[in-house]
């Protein structure tokens, strides 16, 4: 009879190169950005504002991860750039980036995605020249806030016509990757090239087809696990989560309830804070609906 030591060995010495190799492929795999239970708040312009509309983002991370209950915030502001300009409202575009701040202080993340990028693009060379900067003072000021920061490099979105487009995209995805080495935040480096049927008709945002390829592949490296067909109903209900959120942070009649005419209807205001469950019932309503 073969010794018993000798027989493990053997059995080992044919198991051994399957096995490791088995641990090779998974170390190989990149470890997911976002942690469970993370309050998420992605933050940017036109692109990340229409994410809202569509849910696909969410839907993607929440049915990939259901035990997770990731919870998203969504602080996207058409044509926004990294110094809040777009959020000034009446006030200077030093109160642009004010708001900016305190709009992601509100949502309360213990994560922050930043989407910048496509608006100074399309603002051309003196936009893109201020990039670096402002880029590197709002991921200072979250990290000096105890916030983690995600950086999203921008794509080409083809409708736009600015001069030398491409070359400023390539030079503002460039300089996230830098400012995300500088600064020792994770970069998520979005390699898509939209074609035309995933796109709006004028070109310069993701349709629904589009969000859904986008959505895919940032979830790779935000929560990773394999491509999920979310359902109707979860994209329903994040919907009405986002529009929810959108409400109260951004009000319509906010001149009236916060601004220079809060003299006539301030006290409405009060009716901002009744939000917070309603939206808070929906993120629960969401762990429900992606549990498998």
């Amino acid at each position: 009879m073969r010794p018993l030591s000798l027989f493990v060995a053997t059995f080992v010495g044919f198991a051994a190169p399957c096995f490791f190799a088995s641990l090779s492929s998974v170390a190989d795999q990149p470890q997911p950005l976002l942690r469970p239970h993370d309050r998420v708040a992605i933050v940017g312009g036109t692109v990340v504002e229409r994410m809202q509309h569509s849910g696909q983002l969410e839907a993607q991370m929440q049915t990939r991860r259901p035990e997770w209950k990731l919870t998203v915030r969504n602080l996207g502001w058409s044509g926004d750039d990294v110094h809040g300009y777009a959020r000034k409202r009446f006030d200077s575009p030093k109160g642009g980036y004010a708001r900016l701040l305190a709009d992601i202080e509100l949502a309360n993340p213990t994560v922050v995605l930043l989407a910048y990028g496509f608006a100074e693009a399309s603002d051309g060379e003196d936009a893109v020249a201020r990039f670096s900067e402002g880029l590197k003072r709002l991921v200072d000021h979250l990290k000096q806030a105890n916030r983690r920061v995600i950086l999203i490099t921008p794509f080409a979105l083809p409708g736009y016509k600015t001069e030398n487009y491409q070359a400023l995209i390539a030079q503002t995805r460039q300089i996230t990757q830098a400012i995300g080495s500088e600064t020792d935040s994770p970069v998520a480096s979005i390699q898509w090239e939209p074609s035309g049927e995933q796109l709006t008709a004028d070109g310069l945002c993701p349709n629904e087809a589009g969000f859904a390829v986008l959505a895919n592949e940032l979830s790779d490296a935000l929560v990773g696990g394999d491509s999920q067909r979310p359902s109707h109903e979860l994209r329903e209900q994040i919907v009405r989560k986002n529009e929810l959120f959108f409400n109260q942070y951004r009000p319509q009649n906010e001149t009236y309830l916060l601004l220079f005419r809060k003299h006539e209807q301030g006290n409405n205001a009060a009716e901002i804070a009744e939000f917070t469950p309603l939206i808070q019932s929906a993120d629960e309503k969401i762990w429900q609906i992606a549990r498998p």
